[in-house]
């Protein structure tokens, strides 16, 4: 099978999470920096729904200004030992602090941003997968929750479910991490279940539209909104490699 890198992006009791597309940012090699040969793309999780704004060797592009709450920036192309990349505030010159990545060259990353603004966390997610078999399509979690939701925060996560729940098509599924990409059937609408860690009791039932066979999709689930107890799910869009 041959190691493709991108991703696409979970939740609300039976959600249904639509997929879009999006595309590499087209700024080709920034200036200042070698030879752009990471693609690198942030998403929002902060606590306290502040906009943000990813400067790419001090600008920022298209995409990538005030990017709300749940949403993603444009998939940007850098060089991995020096991506001149910064987070703020929307609207300031000045950078978030702790931002100090490691990429791979050649390699596609999605970097997690939870916390607040003034103690934020970056979490980086590497997007490589392997091509689902024939048939098939997989789906990716990643708990961008807070210890704003009830529970450990720790999840297992079931694929298409029946009434005897079995082995979990993922355990333990922590804060600021994602699941591996599970394989579901293509061309179909799938249900993942989440309930708490070493529990049966669901959480929260989400619904996967369909995917075409050999594609995969990620989805970010986080805290749920003030006044409701479901979590939130964002899709994420595939960032592809030129």
């Amino acid at each position: 099978m041959k190691l493709h890198r991108f991703s696409t992006a979970l939740v609300s009791a039976f959600t249904v999470v639509a997929v879009a597309a999006c595309s590499d940012d087209d700024n080709g090699t920034p200036t200042g920096t070698s030879t752009a040969n990471t693609t690198v793309r942030f998403v929002n999780a902060t606590t306290g729904g502040t906009a943000l704004d990813f400067a790419q060797n001090g600008t920022v592009g298209t995409g990538n200004g005030n990017v709300a709450f749940g949403s993603s920036s444009s998939c940007m192309r850098v060089n991995n030992s020096n991506p001149q990349l910064a987070v703020r505030t929307a609207g300031s010159t000045t950078s978030l602090t702790g931002f100090n990545p490691a990429f791979a060259a050649n390699g596609t990353y999605t970097v997690l941003v939870t916390g607040t603004t003034a103690a934020p966390v970056y979490t980086t997610l590497d997007d490589a997968f392997t091509t689902p078999g024939a048939g098939n399509a997989a789906v990716r979690i990643i708990n961008a929750t807070s210890s704003a939701t009830t529970g450990a925060g720790s999840w297992d996560i079931y694929v298409n479910p029946t009434a005897t729940l079995g082995t979990p098509t993922a355990s333990a599924v922590g804060r600021n991490s994602a699941s591996s990409y599970l394989t579901v059937p293509a061309g179909q609408t799938n249900t993942i279940r989440l309930t708490n860690a070493g529990a049966t009791t669901t959480l929260q039932n989400i619904t996967v539209p369909s995917i075409t066979a050999g594609n995969v999709t990620t989805i970010v689930v986080t805290d749920a909104a003030v006044g409701s107890t479901t979590l939130q799910t964002f899709p994420l869009v595939a960032c592809t490699t030129p």
